[in-house]
């Protein structure tokens, strides 16, 4: 099936978007320090689906002398954004870069909170590329293009750890597991496991996963723990020379379970839904594929999504809208079906309306309906056999 889809210009570079509890979508980009007229800025918008269209609630825009949001993510119960965002050249260069922003979301703007220090490189190049609240919002993980990673405590933003992967690499992805035990961190060629609970070996390595495809050129690109329908298992994106595949991992012992080749152009962005049912992914190609994230089966995908690379996705909490970022300055808005097939399971919550929704009509039958006579025959029939 063909999943029905539009496209909005926002009028900057978008480089990272996510969902909010209550369905609205923040968006991140710009056009990057000292490029005038290519704003560097974070909005908030509700979706209208029926308009087809995109309404700005709130918005902050950062400094022309300041960088690009490069990476963002939302907390999963409260109305909190974080954000990479790069500082002036001045400050980078003197060591007082707080690139990672904490933003509160108020009903008509986003107000700045806390910001602290993920990247100590006086590099300009050098960015916080991906960053992660655990599944129940208590961590943030950060992954930097010098090779670091850095974990914190949420709200207070304190320290964790701090872990230097490699010398001579960037941080691709992090996700944290449900239990709170392991930070993933995602580099080229490999997987490495840091230890998050125990204090002794806390920030240090702690298992290694080599890149799954053998005698052949690629690298890992990104991983997600499951969760919901897909707790015990995790999901790594691997790009070949052959093509683009999902590897499905044993989420404890990361025994590899399953290989699936999605694309013959590499994946440039995923999303897994909150229940853990659907991935989505953005490839090379400009194409968005759904994916039953039990059988790994596509369920739909939609071609030409957008003109330029695709650079971010997101799933909303009730898995019913996706969204695509890219350079090209436009976000797409996908409505996805309650139930694409029997192979997808339905989200609780939908089966728990449906039952409140039974209930009521039943209940609104029966103030209709006197139902009384018949329990008084009843009780007539019985009085003639007494």
């Amino acid at each position: 099936m063909t999943c029905s889809s539009f496209k909005v210009p926002i009028g900057f570079p978008i480089f990272g978007l996510a969902f909010t509890s209550n369905g609205q979508l923040v968006v991140g980009g710009g056009g990057g320090a000292g490029r005038s007229g290519v704003k560097n800025k974070l909005s908030l918008y509700k979706i209208d689906t029926r308009r087809k269209d995109l309404e700005e609630d709130a918005s902050f825009e950062f400094s022309s002398e300041e960088d690009a949001p490069m990476s963002l993510d939302v907390h999963p119960k409260e109305s909190i954004v974080i954000t990479g965002v790069n500082s002036t050249e001045n400050n980078i260069k003197q060591g007082s870069n707080d690139n990672c922003r904490l933003f509160k979301i108020l009903d008509d703007k986003l107000e700045l909170q806390k910001a602290v220090n993920t990247l100590e490189s006086k590099q300009l190049e050098d960015y916080q590329g991906v960053v992660r609240f655990s599944f129940d919002g208590s961590l943030v993980a950060t992954g930097t293009t010098d090779g670091k990673v850095h974990v914190f405590n949420y709200p207070e933003l304190e320290p964790l750890c701090m872990t230097l992967l490699t010398n001579n690499g960037e941080v691709l992805d992090v996700d944290i597991n449900l239990e709170k035990e392991k930070l993933i961190c995602v580099l080229s060629q490999e997987l490495k496991l840091i230890n998050l609970r125990n204090k002794k070996n806390l920030g240090k390595v702690v298992q290694t996963i080599s890149y799954p495809l053998k005698n052949s050129q690629g690298e890992f690109r990104a991983f997600r723990y499951g969760r919901g329908f897909t707790e015990n298992v995790g999901f790594a994106i691997v790009n070949d020379k052959k093509g683009a595949y999902i590897v499905k991992y044993d989420a404890y012992t990361f025994e590899q379970l399953k290989m699936v080749k999605v694309s013959s152009k590499p994946i440039t962005a995923v999303a897994l839904s909150q229940d853990g049912a659907v991935l989505a992914l953005g490839c090379a190609d400009l194409t968005i594929f759904i994916v039953d994230a039990s059988s790994l089966k596509t369920l739909d995908r939609i071609k030409d999504a957008h003109s330029f690379s695709i650079t971010c996705i997101a799933i909303s909490p009730d898995r019913r809208v996706v969204a695509s970022g890219s350079a090209d300055n436009t976000c797409r808005i996908i409505t996805l079906p309650l139930q694409f097939s029997q192979t997808l399971p339905i989200n609780p919550l939908h089966t728990l309306m449906l039952a409140l929704l039974v209930a009521g009509i039943l209940l609104w039958l029966t103030t209709l309906i006197n139902i009384e006579p018949y329990f008084n025959r009843d009780s007539n029939v019985q009085e003639r056999f007494t």
